[in-house]
C-alpha cells in the first residue's frame, strides 16, 4: 500500500503538538534530532518502521492511526470500531478510560480500576439508567427547541428586519394602531409575538423537564444503593 507522506507529518505534527512539546523534544524521545522531526511533519520522508513503532508509543496509538488507514481513525482499531458501532466520541471515551484504565493517567492512578468498572456497569445496566437518559434527552430537546426560536425567525426575515421588530415589539408604541409601521413590520411583530407566547409554553416544558430529570436521578441512586430502615 502506498502511504501519503505528507498526511503521515501531518498526523504527527497534530500528536506532537497535542503533548506540548517540541520537534527537539520528541526527537530526543526517539533518538533523533528536531530537524528529522521537522522533516517528518512536512512530508518531505516517512519515518522508519521502527521510529514509527516508537512514535506509536509516545502518542499510544497504533501503526495504523499513524498511517492514516480507515480502520485506525480514532488512534486504536478496536477504538475506531467502539466509535463507528456506539456514535460515541473519542473524548468520551477517553473519559471512560479515565474512570476504568490502570495507567497513571485514570483515577487514583488506576489502582481502583476494578472498583471503579464494578460501579459504572452498576450505573449503566441499570433499567433506571436508561430513563435517566431519557429524561436528559426531553430537556435537551426542549432547551435547543427555545433557543431556537427567535434565532430561526432572525435567519428567516434578516438580522435588520428581526432588529426592528424587536425594538418596536419592545417600544411603549401602539404598534397595532399606528399609521407609521409598516405592512412588513407588522407581520414580522406578530411572528415575534407568536413567537415568544411559544417560547414561555416551551420554558414551561423545561420545567417540568428539570422536575422530571432530577426524580429520574433520585430514583436511579436509590435503587442503586437503597436506604437502610
Amino acid at each position: 500500500m502506498k502511504y501519503n507522506k505528507e498526511q503521515i507529518g501531518k498526523t504527527i505534527f497534530t500528536e506532537r503538538t497535542k503533548l506540548g512539546i517540541s520537534q527537539a523534544e520528541l526527537g530526543k524521545k526517539i533518538g533523533t534530532v528536531g530537524k528529522q522531526i521537522s522533516n517528518y511533519e512536512k512530508g518531505k520522508t516517512i519515518p522508519p518502521i521502527e521510529t514509527m513503532f516508537k512514535l506509536c508509543d509516545i502518542f499510544n496509538c497504533e501503526l495504523g492511526y499513524l498511517l492514516n488507514e480507515p480502520d485506525y481513525s480514532n488512534r486504536t482499531k478496536f477504538e475506531t470500531a467502539i466509535i463507528k458501532t456506539t456514535g460515541l466520541s473519542s473524548k468520551s471515551l477517553d473519559s471512560i478510560h479515565k474512570i476504568t484504565g490502570t495507567d497513571s493517567s485514570c483515577l487514583c492512578f488506576g489502582y481502583e480500576a476494578e472498583s471503579y468498572r464494578s460501579v459504572l456497569n452498576s450505573l449503566i445496566s441499570s433499567n433506571d439508567f436508561t430513563y435517566f437518559i431519557e429524561c436528559l434527552h426531553d430537556l435537551e430537546e426542549s432547551i435547543s427547541s427555545s433557543r431556537n426560536i427567535l434565532y430561526d425567525i432572525k435567519n428567516e426575515i434578516g438580522e435588520k428586519r428581526y432588529q426592528e421588530a424587536i425594538k418596536l415589539y419592545t417600544s411603549p408604541i401602539d404598534y397595532k394602531h399606528n399609521p407609521d409601521i409598516l405592512s412588513y413590520q407588522l407581520e414580522d411583530i406578530k411572528t415575534i409575538d407568536s413567537a415568544i407566547n411559544k417560547q414561555d409554553d416551551i420554558n414551561y416544558h423545561i420545567k417540568v423537564a428539570r422536575y422530571e430529570l432530577h426524580e429520574a436521578f433520585e430514583t436511579l441512586i436509590e435503587n442503586l444503593y437503597p436506604r437502610k430502615n
